[in-house]
């Protein structure tokens, strides 16, 4: 309390012309506070809303044909085995991928599965062959079982393969 009566006194100690520029300075200094501290962020914070509304109404107009295209697809299924077997599609198949010289074994169960045992398989040409069985059939591995290869980049694999449930 002291310190401000001293001021007080200081401040009317002084010439009125001295007053009237030390009051309009602080005046002015107040509201070049008031707009750099309120009045800036909350215009750069408005700006950068309008301008991710807008990211957000592009993306909407993008996303309604895609939802329409997804709903479309939604009901349909993977192609049907050819002959309705999957062994059929996994022997034929797996030439294309480049495992032919690795698949050891391929049987039918009683269950419609099928059984495969591949030795020395590229994993990525094993991985990719899984991935066109499950995107182009439905087909997908039920279990398996991976080993290290004899060189870098070669498995053993023992799986089961199950068709899509009709």
């Amino acid at each position: 309390m002291n310190a401000l009566h001293q001021l007080r006194q200081w401040f009317m100690g002084l010439e009125r012309r001295e007053r009237l520029v030390l009051g309009s300075g602080g005046v002015i200094l107040f509201l070049v506070i008031i707009y750099a501290g309120i009045v800036s962020p909350y215009s750069s914070h408005r700006q950068a809303l309008k301008a991710q509304v807008q990211q957000q109404i592009a993306l909407l107009a993008w996303m309604r044909p895609a939802a329409t295209r997804i709903e479309s697809l939604r009901g349909t299924r993977p192609g049907a085995l050819p002959g309705g077997s999957l062994l059929s599609v996994v022997n034929s198949s797996v030439a294309g991928a480049g495992l032919g010289n690795a698949l050891q074994q391929a049987q039918q169960a009683s269950d419609g599965s099928v059984r495969a045992q591949f030795s020395g398989a590229d994993f990525d040409s094993l991985v990719r062959w899984l991935d066109t069985l499950h995107r182009n059939y439905g087909v997908a591995p039920a279990d398996m079982s991976v080993t290290r290869g004899s060189g870098p980049g070669l498995v053993n694999v023992n799986l089961k393969l199950q068709g899509a449930a009709p």
